[in-house]
């Protein structure tokens, strides 16, 4: 056994998305990780993700990589960006979503747009920018087996092409997937929620054919087959026209969706006609609705995946990890340069856990809304009847899935309100809507997003620690005495004129500090007369006392 000499800060298991998200955020702030990773190089994984929603592409807008993620994407501009439902590709038309993943045109609410692109494309552009950035280690076919640690950091031991070795790092992040070995054997962590949701099975495949049978609908992002076998399943194109991906949720009685002739003859059925095909990989696994307890232990962090569990009907899945690195990057950056305090890194599990549980709440409502709910008899028939019927479905699709496709609550619209590292200014605001997102400037929000005159998107002013957006009369002098000396980033940024007077009815406020993950951390008219106070609370110093 050797060990390696060098002690990056930061240690990371897994170079998913999330592993690769948070080494560059990490990156971004000037501090070095060694990202550990099973796989080899070329070794590719069947993943569910196909959409970077709107909230991550702002994070990937910070990374510098959402127009690269666009660049990347391998689908076919033939393909719209649609949600469809028919009973079989050669049957009828029931309803759809139109531009439900993708949008040329910028949000006002946003300053980016949701990506409809498959795993491939999110990994190539994540990994395209792990390797520009030379603090990040990025070691493939390398697997952390075991760690300890101690009040001065984390040992790990690892398996490489060489033989066994050992690596000491400040911290460890988690970020293997659902099956993490570490936080199951090293953490002995028990996931709590609801297991075995569904049974489902996903298979990639490749046709050429399959692209001239579309006959009820165009070529969409997803099409959902809603017909009289109720069989939960959809279908995904995953590159040109010739790639593509067959999910099925939950599978029917009787079908083994590891076999792949059976799954293949239940695509035939939904196509509504056999044709030349040839499957690449796939098979079954169970949809849970599950997180663990916490997510911080001590020096180690579960993220993403080995963080939560997350239904696959909304989109959420990596999406909630994203948010994970994006919350987890700052706070060990913080720790790290020395202006964050003991409460810092525990907020990590306090925010993330109250996110998890309102995103596995929604996709889970969304699981039990599906052809076997929705369908009804005669679905299929000619005539009038049968117009009669699916005109009936769609409008139920319309009310009840909604939510699932339509779902800028779930992306832009949850908080921390329990956060012991955001000062409260007592707004008294309902619950979060995972349907229906409503600005709110109180602080644990998402910051409300403007564009500005100059073309500008607000959070393109938000620097690497806090931000302070003046509105109006403000005496800074003391925040930004207090910031200096104990070395705690806080930059200042006050818009003019109908950027100011649009950014006051946004915020109610003559001032609001701006994290550098664009969530609220204090609002109010005037400055604490102890802006060391503030600093405190918002760098996990202390609690905020009143």
């Amino acid at each position: 056994m050797t060990a390696k000499p060098s002690a990056p800060r930061v240690a990371i298991s897994g170079a998913g998305p999330v592993g690769m998200a948070l080494a560059i955020d990490l990156a971004l702030r000037g501090v070095a990780s060694v990202v550990f990773e099973k796989r080899s190089n070329q070794e590719r994984i069947v993943a569910r993700a196909n959409m970077t929603n709107v909230r991550s592409m702002e994070h990937f807008r910070r990374w510098g990589i959402a127009d690269a993620l666009r660049e990347n994407d391998p689908v076919s501009p033939e393909i719209q960006r649609d949600v469809a439902f028919v009973t079989r590709l050669n049957g009828h038309h029931i309803f759809d979503f139109p531009r439900a993943y993708e949008w040329s045109e910028r949000l006002p609410i946003a300053s980016e747009v949701a990506e409809w692109a498959p795993n491939e494309a999110i990994e190539k552009t994540l990994r395209e920018r792990v390797l520009s950035l030379p603090l990040i280690d990025l070691r493939f076919e390398n697997e952390v087996q075991s760690f300890t640690q101690d009040e001065d950091g984390v040992t790990l031991t690892v398996t490489t092409p060489q033989g066994e070795e050992t690596l000491s790092a400040s911290y460890l992040v988690i970020s293997e997937g659902s099956r993490s070995k570490l936080r199951n054997e090293g953490l002995n962590v028990r996931m709590e929620g609801h297991p075995n949701l569904a049974r489902s099975f996903l298979w990639h495949f490749r046709s050429e054919r399959l692209a001239e049978l579309w006959k009820a609908s165009p070529m969409v992002s997803m099409l959902f087959f809603y017909n009289e076998d109720r069989g939960g399943d959809s279908l995904v194109p995953q590159a040109g026209t010739d790639h593509w991906a067959y999910f099925c949720s939950p599978v029917p009685d009787g079908v083994d969706g590891d076999d792949w002739e059976a799954c293949r003859d239940m695509l035939f059925r939904a196509i509504g006609e056999e044709f030349e095909i040839e499957p690449l990989n796939g098979g079954t696994f169970w949809t849970h609705s599950m997180q663990a307890p916490r997510f911080d232990f001590g020096r180690v962090f579960l993220a993403g995946d080995s963080a939560h569990l997350v239904s696959p009907m909304g989109g959420f899945g990596m999406n909630l990890g994203i948010g994970d690195a994006a919350d987890l990057g700052w706070k060990l950056a913080a720790v790290i340069q020395g202006w964050g305090g003991p409460m810092l890194l525990p907020s990590y599990s306090i925010e993330r856990g109250e996110v998890t549980r309102f995103i596995l709440d929604g996709c889970e409502r969304n699981q039990f809304t599906g052809p076997r709910e929705l369908v009804r008899d005669g679905i299929e028939d000619q005539g009038p009847l049968g117009d009669a019927v699916r005109a009936q479905v769609a409008a139920d699709i319309d009310e009840k899935k909604a939510r699932q496709f339509k779902r800028m609550g779930g992306q832009l619209g949850y908080r921390y309100s329990s956060s012991p590292v955001i000062v409260r200014d007592g707004t008294d605001e309902p619950p979060p809507s995972f349907e229906d997102y409503v600005p709110s400037a109180a602080p644990g929000n998402r910051a409300p997003h403007h564009w500005l005159a100059d073309g500008t998107s607000l959070y393109d002013h938000v620097g690497q620690g806090f931000t302070l957006l003046i509105l109006g009369e403000l005496d800074t002098t003391g925040l930004r005495a207090a910031a200096d000396a104990r070395g705690i980033p806080v930059e200042f940024f006050a818009p003019e004129g109908t950027d100011r007077d649009d950014l006051q009815k946004l915020y109610s406020a003559r001032g609001a500090v701006i994290r550098s993950d664009h969530h609220v951390a204090w609002r109010g008219d005037e400055l604490p007369a102890d802006a060391d106070g503030l600093l405190d609370v918002i760098t996990g110093t202390n609690a905020w006392a009143r």
